[in-house]
C-alpha cells in the first residue's frame, strides 16, 4: 500500500474534522496516511471519530526551529513517502520542503493544498512591479516540481489558470468538504452565526447591531464560538431574547443539531479561503446571506439558496429584514439542500478526484 503523509505542524484537534484531517482519513481506504506535526494537543478524535487502522500521527521533533525540524523530518523519511501533502503558499519555506522531498525521492508525487483567500491568490498573481515579478518567476520555476496543486474556489482557480503560473495538467479545483451526519432537521426561527465573535475580519458587531434594529417577528440571533477582545464590550449587557451566546462548541453532534435548528446563516466576512462553517450551515439546510468570500459564491451557485451581500454591509439589514419578512415563500425544503450539498461536498468524492491525480 502507497504512502500518504501530510506535512502539518499547527494541527490541534478540532482541525482534524477539517481537510487536514477529512483528506488523509478519507484517502486511508486506498493509501497508508499520516498527518505529521507537533504534539499540539490530546487528538481525542483519532479515537473516536476518526478512529482507522491506516490513518495515524507522527510527531515532529521539536527543536524551536519550524523549518528546520520539517526538512529534517523530509531528509529522514522522503524515500519512504509515495505522496507528501503540503498546506499554503509560504514562500520562504515551501520551495526548501519541495526541494528536499525531490532530492531524495525524485519519483515521489507533491501534493499542495494551497487554501487560499482571493487576496493571497491576487498577490502572487496581480501585484504589478519588479519584486512581485521576481517573485511570480520564482514561483512558477517551484510549482513544476510540485505534481498536483489544488484550490478551493472556483473564482480563484480561474486566476490561476489564467496567470499560466501552474502547469494545466497540475492545477485542480477541489473544494473543502463536510462529515455526513444523521441529525433530524428540525427548523426554528433562528439566524446562526459559527466562528470567531469578532469585530476584525468576521464583522460580528455588525450583525448584532443589525439584529437589534431590524424588526425579528419573532426570530432570534443564535452566536457559537469564542469571543475576542475586540467585541468584548457587546457582550456586557444581557442581550436576549434578541441574541443568544451559546460559546465555544466542540462537540461536533451538538453543533450539528444547532445548524439543524437554525434557518438563516449569516457570514460577514471580508475573507475567507472557503468557508467551512458556511458549507456546514448549507448542508444543514440554511439560507446562506453571506459576502462574496471564500466559497459562499460556489455553495450558493449549488442551492440557490441565499443571498450574496455587498462587502461594505450596506445592504445587510435590508436584505436580512427582506428574508425575514418572505420567509415563508422563501423556504425551502432542508433535506434537498442537504442532498445537494453532500453530492458536491463530499469527501469521498473529493478524494476520488485526488486519487485520480495521484494516479495518473
Amino acid at each position: 500500500m502507497k504512502k500518504f503523509t501530510c506535512i502539518f505542524p499547527g494541527l490541534y484537534n478540532y482541525i482534524l474534522t477539517k481537510d487536514v484531517g477529512m483528506i488523509p482519513y478519507t484517502l486511508s481506504s486506498e493509501y497508508d496516511t499520516k498527518i505529521v506535526t507537533y504534539n499540539n494537543d490530546d487528538y481525542t478524535y483519532m479515537n473516536s471519530l476518526l478512529l482507522k487502522d491506516n490513518f495515524n500521527l507522527e510527531y515532529l521533533a521539536n527543536t524551536g526551529n519550524q523549518k528546520k525540524d520539517i526538512v529534517n523530518y523530509i531528509k529522514d523519511n522522503a524515500k519512504d513517502i509515495d505522496i507528501i501533502q503540503f498546506y499554503h503558499l509560504r514562500y520562504n519555506e515551501l520551495p526548501l520542503y519541495v526541494f528536499f522531498y525531490k532530492l531524495y525521492n525524485r519519483k515521489g508525487h507533491i501534493y499542495l493544498k494551497l487554501d487560499s483567500n482571493n487576496e493571497m491568490i491576487d498577490f502572487l498573481v496581480k501585484r504589478k512591479g519588479f519584486l512581485p515579478s521576481i517573485r511570480r518567476l520564482f514561483m512558477k520555476i517551484v510549482f513544476r516540481f510540485i505534481d498536483t496543486i489544488s484550490i478551493e474556489t472556483k473564482h480563484n482557480y480561474n486566476t490561476l489558470k489564467e496567470s499560466h503560473l501552474i502547469n494545466k495538467d497540475s492545477l485542480i479545483y477541489i473544494p473543502n468538504g463536510i462529515m455526513s451526519t444523521e441529525i433530524p432537521i428540525n427548523k426554528e426561527k433562528i439566524i446562526l452565526y459559527v466562528g470567531n465573535i469578532e469585530k476584525k475580519n468576521k464583522r460580528i458587531d455588525k450583525l448584532i447591531d443589525t439584529v437589534k434594529k431590524i424588526d425579528l417577528k419573532g426570530w432570534k440571533l443564535v452566536l457559537i464560538g469564542e469571543i475576542k477582545e475586540d467585541i468584548q464590550e457587546y457582550f456586557i449587557e444581557d442581550m436576549k431574547p434578541i441574541v443568544e451566546y451559546k460559546g465555544y462548541i466542540s462537540d461536533k453532534k451538538k453543533l450539528a443539531e444547532e445548524y439543524s435548528k437554525a434557518s438563516i446563516y449569516c457570514c460577514l466576512s471580508e475573507k475567507e479561503s472557503f468557508g467551512i462553517s458556511t458549507l456546514e450551515a448549507a448542508y444543514h439546510g440554511n439560507y446562506i446571506i453571506s459576502t462574496d468570500v471564500g466559497g459562499s459564491t460556489d455553495i450558493l451557485e449549488k442551492t440557490e439558496y441565499g443571498k450574496t451581500i455587498n462587502n461594505n454591509l450596506d445592504n445587510l439589514p435590508e436584505t436580512l429584514q427582506e428574508t425575514i419578512n418572505n420567509w415563508e415563500t422563501i423556504e425551502k425544503d432542508p433535506n434537498k439542500n442537504r442532498k445537494i450539498i453532500n453530492q458536491t461536498f463530499n469527501y469521498n468524492n473529493i478524494c476520488e478526484e485526488l486519487i485520480k491525480k495521484f494516479e495518473k
